[in-house]
C-alpha cells in the first residue's frame, strides 16, 4: 500500500479470493451444521415384515418421539401397548445407532406397519451445548470473512504501517 491512501491491485485480488473461498466454505459448513442440529419429521416409514416378538429396526434414525404406528393394510392406529420402542440401540448388523421396535408377542397385527413421528437423524448432535457451539462456529466464520474484507480498509484509512 502506498502513502496516498490507495489500495493496490494485489490487496483487492487477495480480498476477492478470500471472500469467494470463504463464502464457499461458509455454505458447506452451514449445511453440515443444519443437518446435525435439526430433527426431522418421519412420515409413514414402512416396516414390511412385522413378526410378533421379533425386533425390527429403523436404521436411518438414532431416536424417535411422538410415535404413531399404523397398520399398513387398513390404516388403523396400533395402540402403544402392542409394541415397545427403544432409542439409541446399536443395530447388530451395521453397528450404527438406530431405533428398535419390538412388537408384543400377543399383538394381533402381523402385517406391515407404518411409523410416523419426530426423529433425530444419525448425524444429530445429542448434547444441547454442542449444538449451540456448532451454530456459533458458523457465526464466527462469517464474522472472520467480514474482518478480512474490512481490515485492509480500516488499516488504510487509519494509516497503520
Amino acid at each position: 500500500m502506498n502513502s496516498k491512501g490507495q489500495m493496490g491491485v494485489g490487496m483487492l485480488v487477495m480480498i476477492a479470493v478470500a471472500v469467494i473461498v470463504g463464502a464457499v466454505f461458509l455454505q458447506s459448513i452451514a449445511q453440515s451444521v443444519g443437518s446435525s442440529t435439526d430433527t426431522i419429521t418421519v412420515s409413514n416409514e414402512s416396516i414390511s415384515t412385522v413378526v410378533n416378538g421379533t425386533t425390527q429396526y429403523l436404521t436411518d434414525y438414532r431416536s424417535i418421539s411422538d410415535v404413531v404406528v399404523y397398520n399398513e393394510t387398513d390404516d388403523a392406529i396400533i395402540l402403544a401397548g402392542n409394541y415397545t420402542i427403544t432409542n439409541n440401540v446399536i443395530n447388530p448388523t451395521t453397528g450404527a445407532l438406530c431405533v428398535s421396535i419390538l412388537p408384543d408377542t400377543t399383538a394381533d397385527y402381523k402385517t406391515a406397519w407404518e411409523v410416523s413421528g419426530t426423529a433425530q437423524p444419525l448425524t444429530y448432535i445429542a448434547d444441547s451445548g454442542s449444538r449451540a457451539m456448532t451454530n456459533l462456529i458458523v457465526v464466527m466464520f462469517a464474522l472472520a470473512i467480514l474482518a478480512v474484507v474490512l481490515l485492509p480498509v480500516v488499516k488504510e484509512t487509519m494509516n497503520w504501517k
